[in-house]
């Protein structure tokens, strides 16, 4: 079993650190706001994390795949959500064209911080194909409940540990100096990718 987890712990590691809305969430937020906040938001990522593998352990992934207007209201709340981000990230470079930098005020208040990380998990429906997938791949044909609660929680751990790990890197004082000094164009960088996403997540199959 031991090795069963290992092996899930690597392939989860290798997804999420691979880039997506979480990971512009969790930085932007570490980057713009502080440390206390990007921690927030990856409790609310790590929370929407446990809920999604939980469903799809307990065999009711398929169900969200199989009704058509389901996956598509979640894909629809998820971009929807996401763009609302992108938006705060670009109105905010408008905005300090005009009246100049302020670096002082983190983009989201700690319970948005909870909530950004959370819905943007939450409302993202492949992630239910994805744990679909790792679960059916890597779990044997009847294994018993202890495995599949230990790969939730394997999921969560490294999920937690990683983002942990993205939100003490960009809340540097370094990372965050750079920051200050190109905040305007960061974050049109970021609000564009951001809608990029939404995009990408709305239209995409």
């Amino acid at each position: 079993m031991i090795t069963l987890l290992a092996s899930i712990a690597v392939i989860h590691l290798l997804a999420v650190a691979s880039p997506g809305p979480t990971l512009m969430v969790v930085m932007s937020q570490s980057v713009a706001g502080s440390r206390r906040s990007g921690f927030l938001v990856v409790v609310g990522v790590v929370a929407a994390t446990l809920v999604w593998s939980s469903v799809t352990a307990a065999g009711l992934g398929g169900v969200v795949a199989r009704f058509g207007w389901l996956y598509f209201g979640l894909k629809l709340v998820g971009a929807a959500y996401l763009a609302w981000l992108a938006w705060g990230l670009l109105k905010g470079v408008f905005q300090r064209k005009a009246v100049g930098l302020d670096t002082s005020r983190p983009v989201l208040s700690g319970a948005g911080a909870l909530r950004a990380g959370f819905l943007t998990t939450i409302a993202n429906p492949k992630v239910v194909a994805y744990y679909a997938s790792l679960f059916g791949v890597m779990i044997p044909a009847g294994a018993g409940g202890a495995v599949f609660a230990g790969a939730v929680l394997t999921a969560a751990l490294v999920s937690a540990l990683w983002w942990s790990a993205v939100v003490l890197l960009f809340g540097l004082p370094a990372v965050r100096n750079v920051y200050a000094r190109a905040r305007r164009w960061m974050d049109a960088a970021m609000g564009a990718l951001l809608l990029a996403l939404a995009g990408r997540l709305l239209f995409g199959r």
